[in-house]
């Protein structure tokens, strides 16, 4: 198939880069190459790029482009939108004006929204010149997600080196501070939370549950494994009034936690809790696992256990004294 003259015009040119152009086609953007930028015409406005103001060209950058650009150096076409504000070329525009260049080629790409040149501006960034940094890119999360989008973090992960599982941690923590916000939950309640912890909120169904969860985590500074298993608790409830009931019962289970983190302290660690990581380990076991042992080390995993034994033994038998086993707990018989 023959290439229309703009097509030929534009592989020949020493800025056009076919890097670019395959990621502007794989978005299906429409763009058109222009060798002949005037740099006068650039405009660098807030909300089409991810680039924090004060990451934007930096000086010692932009020194370095400007004297190779003097000795004749080429660089990628910059990227703009077509009211010729900038996406991608910060530096490489502001090394132009330091060297009092009129025009700089670049790529001017047609009915781009906002966030579509802020989507475009963080994989370019990714793939040349300086890579976003943590915050840029959260800033970035924060604005697909106001602006009621789905990140497909998969993707982003590709785009951004990321990982996937942190991109959605991201996402979920930011939607859990849009709907905090929608449902009356003020910004110093999430305040200190990670974001695992903001995440595993958000996954709460109801919003009188999603509320009660929020409170209670920040009030008894709950871990992400506990702050899970409760929303899963209460998702599985039969009815909200039951739902809203394990939140309270969770509540009141903490309360000397609470009140002593209300004073001003933190609550001790409990000593069991290294050890329920070893018994939540061996309940993973069957016994034929448990018996599958070398024959030079029977001896001694055969008096391990029976010690093992033996202190369980004394735990179940003080349990049943001095805890209250009859209340309405839920409890999961293991084979």
């Amino acid at each position: 198939m023959a290439r229309t003259p703009s097509t030929d015009a534009r592989a020949l040119h020493p800025c056009a880069s076919p890097q670019i152009e395959s990621r502007l086609e794989a978005r299906h953007i429409e763009f058109a190459f222009e060798p002949n930028l005037r740099v006068d015409a650039i405009r660098d406005v807030e909300g089409n790029q991810v680039r924090l103001t004060e990451h934007r060209a930096p000086k010692d950058m932009v020194d370095r482009y400007a004297e190779q650009m003097k000795r004749g150096a080429v660089f990628p076409a910059i990227v703009v939108n077509d009211q010729h504000e900038l996406i991608d070329g910060n530096t490489r525009t502001a090394a132009a004006r330091r060297n009092d260049r009129e025009t700089i080629a670049a790529y001017v790409c047609r009915g781009v929204s906002a966030l579509e040149a802020r989507s475009l501006s963080v994989e370019l960034n990714q793939t040349h010149g300086l890579s976003m940094t943590e915050a840029e890119l959260r800033a970035f999360v924060r604005g697909a997600v106001q602006e009621g989008q789905t990140l497909d973090a998969k993707a982003y992960a590709r785009m951004t080196g990321v990982k996937a599982a942190t991109l959605a941690r991201w996402v979920g923590a930011m939607h859990c501070r849009v709907r905090a916000d929608r449902e009356g939950v003020t910004p110093d309640v999430l305040e200190d939370m990670s974001d695992s912890v903001l995440a595993a909120i958000n996954v709460a169904k109801l919003r009188s549950v999603f509320v009660a969860i929020a409170s209670l985590a920040a009030d008894a500074r709950m871990p992400t494994s506990q702050i899970k298993l409760l929303v899963t608790q209460a998702n599985a409830a039969a009815s909200e009034d039951a739902a809203l009931q394990i939140v309270a019962s969770a509540r009141d289970a903490r309360a000397d936690d609470i009140k002593t983190i209300a004073g001003g302290f933190r609550h001790a660690k409990r000593r069991s809790a290294g050890a329920a990581l070893h018994i939540g380990g061996l309940l993973r076991f069957d016994v034929a696992d448990l018996l599958d042992v070398a024959p030079e080390k029977q001896g001694e995993t055969y008096q391990r256990l029976s010690t093992l034994r033996s202190r369980l033994d004394g735990v179940l038998n003080r349990a049943q004294q001095e805890w209250d086993l009859d209340a309405d707990h839920d409890f999961v018989e293991v084979a």
